[in-house]
């Protein structure tokens, strides 16, 4: 558990690149993990209530200021745990609430794990707090108090230092500002990773394959050459092929991956209004031929 621990504070989606010594500890733990990951059955009732769950589970984890790893966690407690249960309303928005709560406790610092208070007020005080001791308490149980299961949103973060490079090509031509490639680099991966988690195939795959998809998908659609490297198909253990069938779904969701949705990140960011458009003209003009990423894969 522990090591779990360390491994989820070794880096967070934009904020650093420091990298520990014992990274491929963490990531060949994460492996044998996801070995043991539980079937998804596809037999919950409210399977087609999952989409606007997500959507829930994430603006509140935006309104929190949680990160995208304790997103993508509650979304696979919440998956495995509706998988197992017919639940009804309201009490499938308690699940989603308790599962951001044991997420966050898993991959958050303590002053970021939200109380029950914080999120009964979400939804307007709907439930009494023992609803929510009482839920955790009946999740914890059906998940034998072992909520370390891996996502693609670990195994991405562990691997996005070494996705992008000074060496690489933009399209076809060199990076002229690699602080500024990688910034921008870095909002492709997150697109990606939230995309990931509202098409209901990928829960299915492994997420050490989903997770190297989605910077393969990243590479890709920010026009990145090579598309994958040799550094990237030995650390992570996936050829770009292998990737194919995910990473197919992922560039056919980036045409709605809109300017003006990169310049209120940028913008969020610190950018002036200014400097937002210029990173814009400069990085977004990549569209990618489809010939090009077939070629990817001959």
């Amino acid at each position: 558990m522990q090591k779990r621990k360390l491994g989820c504070k070794l880096y967070r989606l934009g904020l650093t690149y420091d990298i520990l010594d014992y990274s491929q500890d963490v990531i060949m733990w994460l492996k044998k993990r996801e070995q043991h990951l539980p079937e998804f059955r596809r037999q919950s009732p409210q399977i087609k209530k999952r989409r606007k769950l997500i959507d829930c589970t994430t603006q509140v984890a935006e309104k929190l200021e949680l990160s995208t790893c304790t997103v993508h966690l509650a979304v696979k407690l919440l998956d495995y745990f509706m998988d197992g249960h017919d639940i009804q309303n309201p009490q499938l928005y308690l699940v989603f609430l308790v599962s951001i709560l044991l997420a966050s406790k898993m991959e958050e610092k303590n002053d970021k794990i939200p109380k029950c208070s914080e999120l009964n007020a979400l939804v307007k005080h709907q439930f009494p707090k023992p609803d929510f001791l009482s839920l955790e308490f009946v999740m914890l149980k059906y998940f034998n108090w072992s909520l370390g299961m891996p996502t693609a949103c670990n195994f991405a973060e562990m691997w996005l230092p070494y996705a992008i490079q000074p060496t690489d090509s933009h399209n076809n031509g060199p990076i002229v500002s690699f602080r500024e490639a990688r910034s921008f680099f870095q909002q492709y991966v997150k697109y990606f990773l939230d995309r990931s988690l509202e098409d209901p195939q990928f829960i299915d795959v492994p997420p050490s394959q989903l997770g190297a998809a989605i910077l393969a998908a990243a590479r890709i659609g920010f026009g990145l050459t090579p598309f994958w490297s040799h550094e990237m198909s030995t650390r992570t253990g996936f050829v770009l092929d292998s990737l194919r069938g995910c990473t197919d779904v992922l560039l056919h969701t980036q045409r709605n991956f809109k300017k003006k949705e990169m310049k209120k990140i940028l913008l969020f960011a610190g950018y002036t209004e200014s400097k937002a458009d210029e990173t814009i003209n400069n990085f977004c003009q990549v569209r990618v031929p489809l010939f090009q990423v077939t070629k990817a894969f001959n």
